[in-house]
């Protein structure tokens, strides 16, 4: 196990919500969400731009953050998403102190940095970009070696078209990911886009041997906060 980071005295919080994991392995799983301020990968398409500022949200102490979670209800895991939470300062820390209170802990990154913490109730989404999303994808590519020796990362990769599934493709052969470690997502920000966008991606998917990650809280409540 790596050593963590120091915890910074406070942390940078977008928002705290309970709702059900809606991508990944994990989708459908009710589950605490920490969403934490900061993020400069700057993906087009992305849903929660409001995280993106560093100096947005609003400061919150570790032990304050659990607490407010811990209000909302019980579930047996927390999600760490952003933003973008490996550019939070002290994150290592920040997960091993949550992996003190649930049993299972899973992080959303953009894989923009190497794993900060291996724990066996550790989990990894990890979603490098496609050219198509940003300017930086080379960068979130930069780790992928790291992530593929983190065991329990799976690539959660984000596509709206045909191009960019051949960009995937490109991106698969040179990084060389196994298909098992390996989900296809649909862009969407509404439910109708997503609705097609599923049945496009579904075919691909049966195609190439590939899961493929519902968005289940867009199709549920559409692209807003606190879901």
């Amino acid at each position: 196990m790596r050593s963590p980071s120091l915890v910074t005295p406070t942390l940078r919080i977008s928002e705290v919500f309970l709702s059900l994991q809606g991508e990944g392995p994990s989708a459908g799983t009710p589950a605490h969400f920490l969403r934490l301020q900061g993020c400069d990968v700057g993906c087009s398409w992305c849903d929660t731009k409001y995280s993106w500022e560093a100096s947005g949200g609003r400061a919150a102490g570790l032990d304050d953050a659990w607490k407010e979670a811990e209000a909302l209800g019980s579930s047996r895991m927390l999600v760490v998403t952003g933003g973008e939470p490996l550019q939070h300062p002290g994150i290592g820390a920040v997960l091993e102190a949550a992996l003190g209170r649930w049993p299972v802990v899973e992080v959303e990154t953009s894989g923009i940095a190497p794993p900060p913490l291996s724990h066996p109730r550790l989990f990894y989404n990890v979603s490098p970009k496609l050219s198509s999303a940003t300017p930086r994808w080379r960068e979130t590519w930069a780790h992928t070696g790291a992530w593929i020796a983190e065991p329990r990362a799976t690539f959660k990769i984000v596509v709206a078209d045909d191009d960019d599934l051949d960009r995937f493709m490109s991106w698969q052969r040179e990084y060389g990911v196994p298909a098992e470690r390996i989900m296809l997502m649909p862009e969407a920000m509404t439910a109708e886009v997503l609705r097609e966008r599923q049945v496009w991606l579904a075919a691909h998917c049966v195609h190439r041997g590939l899961r493929m990650s519902p968005r289940l809280h867009v199709s549920l409540w559409g692209a807003r906060r606190g879901v």
